[in-house]
């Protein structure tokens, strides 16, 4: 008789240190909020991400990535001379922008620092005729974009970040478009990390008041308008705490709906902070690492070591490690020969009642099959333990 498929489960401890629980975040000063950790790749807090909010001159980061897109598909060159549109002359005083006139002759390079360095809206008015001809065709594809990212809370009807009831975006979105500029064109912190702008005599420095005040921060955009309040998505790469404690991290703030330039700067700070003294990065699972050893019947080897073949990082509350509860098939069905590679079973890193990460469970190395005699008296004792069970 064959009995039912048994799984093993055993604890195996990453470190002796207990599990801590996570301090709560400080008050930010906005409506909306999240911070992020890149090389872990989690929100590590937020609040309200997924409501709906005007982003105001964020709205240019999409604007930007259509840009690069055309520039790497050949449609445009960084190079290339454009001239500003009629358009510009709808772009009103009280509105950031580069002065430009129609007929105004720039690389699109510079319209992109001037995009993104200074938040030029006759800039994005500009780009968006280069790219798609009008404007409208251009917001088209910004909506299109928007779609293909996963950004299912954003609707744009502008390039510039002119705000309607139709014209908005989320806290989560905003970073969906953040991490696609990091995967597609990671080229674009050379431009957001310059603290000024010039253009033939105009000067102007960066909208991004951090750049000034943290040497981690390399952009990326603020935005600003009376219905959105002050919003800001932060970068902050190898950024460590005062003292030098902790590791370097690498993350993003985003905050919409602050009530003042101060309190938007502070409040990205806030989460800096927060993200950089409440968490600790650990590798919860380390590819080609034994965790534990199996031994393999019929093998010349004997026993195998197993493991993950993929390293998994995680932004753990600080004080706190995980453990990993590993589930392995049932013995009887394990056999010589086994390639490398070979599914075995299942490990989970849990903390607490939480389970942050699974895996297969893989054999590390090959079990080649032993010599005759050794395999044959291993199948009989195999399949009399089964017949006996």
């Amino acid at each position: 008789m064959r009995r039912p498929l048994a799984l093993l489960a055993a604890l195996v401890s990453l470190a002796a240190v207990p599990a801590r629980a996570q301090s709560l975040p400080p008050p930010v000063p906005a409506t909306a909020w999240l911070v992020y950790d890149r090389a872990a790749g989690q929100v590590l807090a937020s609040a309200q991400a997924a409501q709906r909010w005007e982003p105001a001159s964020l709205t240019k980061l999409m604007t930007a990535y259509l840009v690069f897109e055309a520039v790497r598909d050949g449609r445009l060159a960084w190079q290339q001379v454009v001239a500003a549109p009629a358009a510009v002359r709808r772009v009103g005083p009280e509105e950031s922008r580069m002065y430009l006139q129609p007929g105004n002759r720039m690389s699109v390079r510079t319209l992109v620092e001037g995009l993104l360095i200074i938040s030029a809206n006759d800039a994005a008015v500009t780009l968006a005729e280069a790219v798609d001809g009008s404007e409208a065709g251009f917001v088209a594809r910004m909506n299109a974009a928007a779609a293909r990212l996963g950004m299912a809370g954003t609707h744009f009807n502008n390039p510039s970040g002119i705000p309607g009831p139709t014209h908005y975006t989320t806290a989560e979105d905003l970073l969906r478009l953040t991490l696609a500029f990091d995967r597609d064109f990671p080229e674009v912190y050379a431009i957001t990390r310059a603290p000024r702008f010039s253009f033939r005599a105009f000067r102007k420095e960066a909208s991004n008041p951090l750049l000034a005040q943290d040497a981690a921060v390399d952009g990326f955009k603020t935005g600003h308008t009376g219905a959105a309040g002050y919003n800001i998505i932060v970068s902050a790469r190898q950024r460590v705490m005062a003292g030098g404690a902790g590791q370097p991290r690498d993350l993003v703030a985003i905050l919409l709906g602050t009530p003042s330039k101060g309190d938007r700067a502070r409040g990205a700070e806030l989460l800096l902070n927060y993200a950089g003294t409440a968490f600790h990065l650990s590798e919860v699972l380390t590819a080609g690492e034994d965790i534990q050893r199996l031994r393999v019947p019929g093998s010349a080897e004997g026993e195998v070591g197993l493991g993950v073949a993929a390293t998994q990082v995680m932004a753990l509350p600080a004080g706190s490690e995980a453990t990993l509860r590993v589930t392995l098939k049932d013995e009887a069905e394990i056999f010589a020969p086994l390639p490398q590679g070979a599914v075995l079973g299942e490990v989970e890193a849990v903390l607490g009642e939480q389970v942050l990460a699974r895996a297969p469970l893989v054999t590390l190395q090959e079990a080649t099959p032993a010599a005759w005699p050794l395999r044959l008296y291993d199948w009989v004792a195999l399949r009399l333990s089964r017949w006996i069970g």
